[in-house]
């Protein structure tokens, strides 16, 4: 029988694979890494490959097996990109873990199948974990929040935008146990209100970018406190809210290197 490991290697050696690889869109992976293919390696015995970066952004055909492959080859990832994999769930997740423990930044963002199971799993990452993105994976909410702030203290970085199911009490999770956030994307998120974004301001202070965009629960009240509390934010982003001329200005004294993104007109 032909050894399918072997050729996952060759694949990633005829890349001339460095530290840093990037097979955003792969088609010719995606071959090789199908479930069929995937359920035939023997991944412990198999040959260690030492790259640390690896973008397979759109591998639309890449399933769970296929990322087990890839795992249980690349120990040494620190950084893994994983965008619209759409066929990846929890289980994928799982293996990556396993395997792969001193990960630092993952993106799963626009991966449907990916839940709060899902989280529960990148959340034994613990403090390596600085950057997370789960953009768009609408099964997550609160829930996974919560496991990845009780366990990733050291969070810097996280875009949860679009996921529908996260509330303020998401945000009171954040707040309380990622002090030293520095970066969050919770644009499209409904159910976000000031509240949560009140706790946010008063306990994250070294925010410097924050995308609110889409977020009608979001009051001029709520862009004062963070204005009050955040002074190095660099970047607001609070188009289609409701973000009256006076909260943007205020906004604009307290934060005076803040680049504000608006759709208010009478604001310039």
């Amino acid at each position: 029988m032909q050894n399918h490991s072997i050729h996952f290697i060759a694949f990633i050696h005829s890349r001339k694979a460095r530290p840093s690889t990037n097979l955003f869109g792969s088609s010719a992976l995606s071959r090789i890494l199908t479930r069929e293919v995937s359920l035939k390696l023997s991944p412990m015995h198999g040959q260690q490959i030492s790259i640390r970066y690896l973008d397979m952004t759109d591998c639309l055909a890449l399933e769970d097996e296929g990322l087990h492959t890839i795992a249980a080859h690349c120990t040494q990832l620190t950084h893994l990109y994983l965008r619209r994999c759409m066929r990846l769930t929890d289980e994928g997740l799982r293996y990556l873990v396993i395997y792969c423990p001193a990960v630092r930044e993952l993106s799963v963002s626009d991966c449907r199948y990916v839940s709060d199971f899902g989280l529960r799993e990148i959340a034994k990452l613990e403090g390596r974990l600085r950057y997370l993105s789960v953009a768009h994976c609408g099964r997550i909410t609160d829930v996974g929040v919560r496991y990845v702030a009780k366990y990733c203290s050291r969070l810097r970085y996280l875009n949860a935008r679009g996921c529908e199911g996260l509330t303020d009490h998401g945000l009171e999770y954040l707040a309380k146990s990622c002090p030293k956030l520095k970066s969050l994307d919770i644009g499209k998120c409904p159910l976000v209100s000031d509240a949560g974004l009140e706790l946010l301001a008063l306990n994250c202070f070294n925010l410097k970018r924050l995308s609110l965009k889409s977020c009608e629960s979001i009051t001029g009240r709520g862009l004062q406190v963070v204005a009050a509390n955040c002074f190095d934010l660099q970047l607001l982003n609070v188009q289609d809210c409701d973000a009256p001329l006076d909260a943007l200005r205020f906004v604009k004294r307290h934060c005076k290197r803040c680049v504000i993104e608006h759709t208010n007109p009478a604001f310039f």
